[in-house]
């Protein structure tokens, strides 16, 4: 698996199997960590309509901030 460092601007995300991830609100804005491998994925629709699913893997954490997702992951 390669994983790769995602700065996406987005309109819309689902975290998929929601049982696995975890939610916070830090001060760099929300937090959602992946609480299982490989299980933990999204899927990130973009402003131009296309969504992507990605894999993050266990113990990583996604950060939402003002329409924005930074994270570490792989696309499916």
């Amino acid at each position: 698996m390669v994983f790769s460092y995602h700065v996406i601007k987005f309109e819309s995300i689902s975290f998929l199997q929601g049982t696995n991830w975890s939610q916070s609100v830090g001060d760099r804005g929300v937090l959602y960590k992946s609480l299982k491998d490989p299980y933990s994925k999204m899927i990130i629709e973009t402003s131009d309509n296309s969504e992507k699913l990605f894999h993050v893997p266990k113990d990583r954490t996604v950060i939402v901030v003002n329409k924005v997702v930074h994270f570490l992951g792989e696309l499916v």
